[in-house]
């Protein structure tokens, strides 16, 4: 009787190493699972793109992985994005700038590019320097003002997504102050929420 109990007893125990395997394999496998990674570039000066900030604590009240800088660490913060998508990290790239910040953000695109990787959404506000949007970006949106410094995104030669430029020049907005506008900020936010495009 004994020797009974103690066969179910060791299979019992089986049964359950079994499933805590299982699910301590589930819990790694969620924790490292690729996810979307939302990179926000500031223009000239931090405090004038209050837009990007805005942007940036409705994405980390959302729990979704945000990095905020200044357009000057581009180049940095490409790097970051080519590893994390090739080591699996991150699944899509959405990249998001202000006045140089919008230049920044396709420099980085174009970076991803040679690096052979995509980018699932650009969005610029206000670019001041003339660019074009590379053939790896599915989607970009720009927000310019006609009536100012800000111009239009151009299309490159191998770009064959969605491109569309929204002049809000004939609003009461700026420079500084189209970053912070109702339309811009939960149009992006939803664009930003549907990218999901894969960066490999």
């Amino acid at each position: 009787m004994h020797s009974v109990f103690r066969v179910i007893f060791r299979l019992a125990s089986a049964a359950l190493l079994v499933t805590l395997s299982v699910l301590s394999a589930s819990s790694a496998s969620a924790a490292t699972a690729a996810h979307k990674k939302v990179y926000l570039l500031r223009g000239l000066t931090n405090v004038l793109s209050p837009g990007i900030d805005h942007l940036n604590e409705e994405l980390q009240r959302r729990n979704i992985d945000v990095t905020i800088a200044n357009h000057a660490f581009s180049d940095s913060l490409a790097s970051e994005a080519i590893e994390g998508c090739r080591s699996g990290r991150f699944g899509s790239i959405v990249l998001v700038g202000h006045s140089l910040g919008a230049s920044a953000a396709v420099s980085m695109a174009e970076q991803l590019q040679k690096a052979g990787l995509r980018v699932a959404l650009i969005v610029t506000i206000d670019p001041v320097t003339k660019i074009a949007v590379p053939g790896n970006v599915r989607v970009l949106k720009n927000y310019f003002l006609s009536s100012g410094v800000g111009t239009m995104v151009e299309r490159s030669g191998r770009f064959h997504g969605t491109l569309q430029n929204v002049d809000m020049g004939k609003t009461e907005y700026g420079h500084v102050s189209l970053t912070t506008a109702p339309v811009v900020q939960s149009q992006a936010m939803r664009d930003i929420l549907a990218a999901n495009s894969r960066c490999r």
